[in-house]
Formats: structure tokens, sequence, C-alpha cells
């Protein structure tokens, strides 16, 4: 992965800014006033002045491009840590970035001399003390260096904004962001976690949740196709549940009729429902490729699979729902600040999406009884930037393990900085570390090579690492978790391990803290990491016979199967929970009564199935002798086996 930017995006400036030092050290009288944010074209040009000193008023400073100019000249108090933004008159500023301070063109208190617009292909941004002082400039494009600024011009194109990221005059202290880009990383909270495995649990785990909504339930995913979760919320907004639901329009490969059919059916039941899409070649993030849903504002499902028939019926996926209220917030804070967008890259369903018809779905009879929870330390992340970087730091800091399952990972990383070089400076200082990888259709060949190199390197380094395609014989179709342990730490979410996913898309993951939760889904990896998650295939002849005193019943688990291989199999005749013989075929004599044989099967990766059958002997008053109880089959071959009477069921 490339190397990550050195401060988060502006919602995080206020706590990134205060660091900087004054940019006038050589005049402390000088409030310390800095250009922190500067955008010159489409979603509309603004900038951004933010006061890293004390409290200052800013009557008589001025903005100017060098052609133009706007004065503060009323009394405008700027607290230290505060900032201000100036727009123009067509800037969708409020919809970027909702809740902070701004003065369109036009507005009381300001002067405008000359016609201030910034040029698209570059231009100079200066920002002028009372006195005339240039306190701070900024020079980006093709515009002409001035004497004040160090270096060339910071590039920027159209759709992008500058970021200030540190103190100085240069191209160094900018970085280009796409405007209103949001991302959270918070610190941990108590919780109560369900852990949630995917294919198994994921659907019935949603419905209950949908089912106990009384207020509101918040939803966000990349693709919805499935009916039954539909009508299931349908259901709720019918019965007065505020449902609101985000989609993403453009998903590769565009939304499925399904998908649009499924989305018009939310709406006319009640939900709102919106899309968010480019419009003008501009939108905040690649893909909303998040999947979760905030219920009450009390409670947070986060998971790896998309709202679809192929998550909850043979993806592989990682999920938890918790019961946190500050985490269930600031869910719906990312929620909302995405749906802020509207205009600009939310729109309403029927002009993003063509309507059409399907079906049928139905609603299920869930229990509403919800499992008893696991008590965790959770923190939610978010991308673009701040689920990369607390994962590299978690990785950083890993002592025990790392358990890796992934859809595909860049294969571009293994020659870069950033998540995989911890991964692998982890194994170098001796963390085991176990990576498991898709081997579907579009990500085998780059995975097959990915493990490939990793392997090498392991074996170059003598590293207790291993990299793995899954195998045929898994119990699902298709790997698409987005999961990783580290230590007794989880990560559970929807980033692949691609630049696109760190750095571009919106995605959401939970960090969570306990060792029972580790335990699980550890658990849950090693199942998969055996390539075999099925038990052996048990096949008997009969299940019940009836043998007449001093005959000899013939044990037969021949058609016993796995797609791994049967490794081992042992016959418990006397219940005691200890095998007495083992072999696929056996003859036993067995004294007279009813006896229950328990067959035990185990396949060569550790999976084991079992079964009962049941062997009744009539006394006849002529038992056999002792020794020929537990004989191997080919002696009692000898014997007239077929002078019995046998009932088959």
């Amino acid at each position: 992965m490339r190397k990550l930017p050195a401060v988060a995006i502006l919602l995080t400036l206020l706590l990134s800014l205060p660091a900087l030092p004054s940019l006038a050290e050589d005049a402390p009288d000088i409030p310390s006033l800095v250009i922190s944010r500067a955008c010159p074209a489409y979603p509309g040009e603004f900038i951004t002045i933010t006061n890293i000193g004390e409290a200052v008023d800013l009557a008589g400073w001025r903005i100017s491009d060098g052609e133009g100019s706007v004065t503060f000249a009323a009394p405008l108090p700027l607290q230290g840590m505060a900032s201000v933004t100036w727009g123009g008159a067509d800037a969708r500023f409020p919809e970027l970035y909702p809740g902070e301070a701004w003065l369109p063109s036009g507005s009381p208190g300001l002067r405008s001399e000359g016609n201030l617009k910034l040029a698209d292909a570059g231009d100079q941004v200066l920002l002028v003390d009372p006195s005339g002082r240039t306190v701070d400039v900024l020079v980006y494009g093709n515009a002409e260096p001035l004497p004040s600024w160090s270096g060339p011009p910071v590039a920027c194109k159209k759709g992008l904004m500058l970021l200030r990221s540190a103190d100085g005059t240069g191209p160094g202290c900018w970085e280009v962001r796409t405007p209103g880009v949001y991302s959270v990383g918070t610190p941990y909270w108590y919780a109560e976690v369900e852990p949630l495995l995917y294919p198994d649990d994921g659907l019935p785990a949603l419905v209950r949740e949908v089912d106990l909504a009384r207020e509101s339930i918040e939803l966000a995913c990349y693709i919805m196709e499935n009916w039954t979760l539909a009508r299931h919320l349908a259901a709720a907004a019918a019965r007065g549940v505020a449902v609101t639901v985000l989609l993403e329009g453009q998903p590769v490969g565009g939304v499925s009729e399904n998908g649009a059919a499924i989305a018009y059916h939310l709406q006319r039941a009640g939900t709102e429902v919106y899309v968010m899409r480019s419009s003008q070649s501009f939108r905040r993030y690649d893909y909303l490729h998040a999947k979760y849903v905030v219920f009450d504002h009390e409670r947070l499902l986060v998971s790896s699979e998309n709202m679809a028939d192929s998550s909850f019926t043979c993806n592989r996926g990682w999920a938890a729902m918790i019961t946190s209220g500050p985490l269930a917030l600031q869910a719906s804070a990312v929620f909302h600040r995405d749906l802020a967008g509207k205009g600009l890259d939310v729109f309403p369903l029927e002009t993003s999406i063509a309507p059409t018809e399907g079906g049928p779905g139905r609603l299920l009879d869930i229990p509403s009884q919800r499992p008893v929870p696991v008590p965790a330390s959770a923190a939610l992340l978010t991308s673009p930037f701040e689920f990369g970087e607390a994962l590299t730091l978690l990785l950083q800091g890993a002592q025990r393990r790392v358990l890796v399952q992934q859809l595909r990972i860049d294969e571009a990383w293994l020659d870069d900085d950033g998540v995989l070089r911890s991964l692998l400076s982890a194994a170098e200082r001796g963390v085991c570390v176990r990576i498991l990888l898709d081997s579907g259709q579009g990500t085998k060949e780059e995975n097959a090579r990915v493990a490939a190199r990793l392997n090498e390197r392991a074996r170059e380094g003598n590293w207790d690492l291993q990299c793995r395609l899954v195998g045929g014989s898994a119990g699902f179709d298709r790997l698409h978790n987005k999961g990783v342990i580290v230590d007794d730490t989880v990560l559970v979410g929807s980033a692949n391990w691609v630049d696109t996913s760190m750095l571009e898309n919106r995605e959401m993951a939970l960090s969570l803290r306990s060792e029972a939760l580790a335990r699980t889904f550890s658990d849950w990896f090693e199942r998969d990491w055996k390539g075999d998650a099925s038990p052996p295939e048990i096949a008997l002849p009969w299940h019940y016979i009836e043998v007449a005193e001093g005959e000899a019943v013939a044990l037969d688990a021949t058609g016993c199967s796995d797609a791994s291989g049967v490794a081992n199999i042992t016959w418990d005749l006397d219940g005691d929970g200890v095998p007495d013989l083992s072999g696929p075929v056996q003859a036993v004599r067995l004294p007279a009564g009813e006896h229950t044989i328990c067959l035990t099967v185990e396949d060569a990766l550790g999976n084991i199935a079992q079964e009962m059958i049941t062997v009744r002997v009539v006394p006849n008053g002529k038992g056999a002798s002792a020794w020929l109880l537990y004989a191997p089959l080919p002696l009692l071959l000898l014997l007239p086996l077929l002078r019995r009477r046998n009932r088959r069921v």
C-alpha cells in the first residue's frame, strides 16, 4: 500500500492543526491565522482560515488571489483552534461540511473588491492582515510562485481540494484531497458483542434485529439483493419505524434488476431510499463499500458481507452485532454525514436507478431472543485512512499471532510500505502468521502469486508464516471475508487489502478486544484453514439388526466418504466412549440383549461425524465363546454367517 497521509481529512483539522506553530514566527504579535484548506473548482470554490493561536477578531483581514479580494469588514471573533470558510456564491460547502462556519459571497460583513475567483488551472491565495502584511500564501497549478512561496506550485485537479498538512509555505506542506471526505477512528468503548459467521448467522441475526427495532433503522450497503431482508425492512417501516437506506449506485457491473426492484419495493413501503453516485465526475468516495446497520441508535451491525443472497447462502464472512450507545451514535453520525451530500453525490432513488419489478421474498419466523453477548472493548474505524492506519499500528504491535482471511491482497503491496510491511515485520520478529485467501474467479491468479511470494519470503527468513488459498473442499463457495485477528483483537469489517479500500472507499470496521471473542473467531479461522469445514458423510447398510445369540454381526462403514479423505474409523461397542475396534469392516459376536454401537468417522483434517446403530441379540441358550467376541473378520468369515435370522430396518 502506498504511504498513508500524515493527517486525516479536514473534519479532524481542529485536532491536527493545533500542533502547527505560527507562520509568522518573526512577529509574535501577529495572530496565528493560516490558510488551511482551499478548493478551486467543483463542487464550488471555498477557502478556509484556521486560528491556531489565541482568539482574534477577523475585522480587517483579507483573502485575495491577486486580482480580487474579500475583506472581513465587520467584527468577527475567531476563537483559538476554530475555523471559518469563505465560499463562492455557488459553493456547496454546507453539504460537504455540515455544521461548519462559513460565509458565502454577499454575506453581511464581507466587502468584495474586484473578482475573487480561483482559477481551475492554477492560482495564488493570499491571507493578508489588517496592516497589509501577507501572513500566509498558497500557490497551486500553473500559477507563478510568489517570493514568499518555497518551491513549485502544488498540483491540483478539478474536483479536488488542497489541505494543509504541515507548517511552512511550499508544496510539501499541502496534500490533495477530495472535498467532503469524512472518516473516524474512535476510542475503545465497552460493548456487548454477538459474533456472526456467514453464511450461517447473517440473515437470521439481521432479520431479528429489524423485527426488534422500535424507532429507527439506518442501513448503508454496497449491494442490497435479498428479498427476505427487504420484506422485513418494509414491515418495520409499516409499523412506524423510521427506515433509511443508503445504497451504492454504481457497483461494479451496475445495479442489478433484482437490486433495483428491492429498492423500489422499500420505497413504496415507506422507507427513505437514497443512492450514492457520481455527478459531474464528482463523488467523495470511489465506492460506498461499507456494510452496516444502526438500530435505534443503540445497536450496530458491521459486516464483511453484502446484503445479498450469496452472502447468506454461500460466502464466508464475519460480522459483529454490538450493543453500545456511543459506537452506534458514531456510526449514525457517519451515516448522516454521508447522507448530507444530497445533490452532490447522493440522490433520490428515482433519479438514479430505473424501476423494475421482482420478488417475492418472505417473512421469516426468527426467534426474538438474542444469544448471550460477549463483553468486549470496541472501537469504530472507517476508511478512507483511519482503518488503514489502525490496522498498521495493530500489526506493528503483534506479539503472538496474526490470522488473516481476505478476499484478496493487492499484489503491489508486496513491494510497498504500509500494512504488508508491518505484517512481514511481525513474522520476522517471531509472530505466527497465517493468511487465507480466496481462490475464486477473478482473485485466484493474483492471490496465488501473492501466496507464492509470501511463502518464499518465509522460507528465506525462516519465519513462522504460511499463506494459502482456500481449497476446493471448503464448506463455502467464496471467501469474501476481510477479517484479521491480532493476538486477542479482532477486526471485522468491509475493507479489502487494496489501496482503494484503504484510501478512497467508504468502509467501516469494528476493532474488538476480547479473549473470548478472539477465541471464537480464531476457531472459525482454524476450521477454514484446514480446508474442509464439512464432517464426513456416513452411509451404512443398516441401522438396526436382530440376530440370534452366537451369530456374528458384520459392521460395515465402507460407504462413508469425505472430500478430504477418511482418515480413521472406530467402533465403540459398549458405550463407554472408548473405541473398541478400528477399521471400516468388522464382525463381532455380542451377548444377548440390546446393544448401541457408536461409529466415529474422522477425515484427514480432523472433522468428525458419528452415528449410532442398534443390535438386538435374541437368546437361544447357546452363546458364543468369549474369544470370538472381537475376532477379526477373516476368521469369522469361516463361520456359518448366513445361518441367522435378520430383520433389517
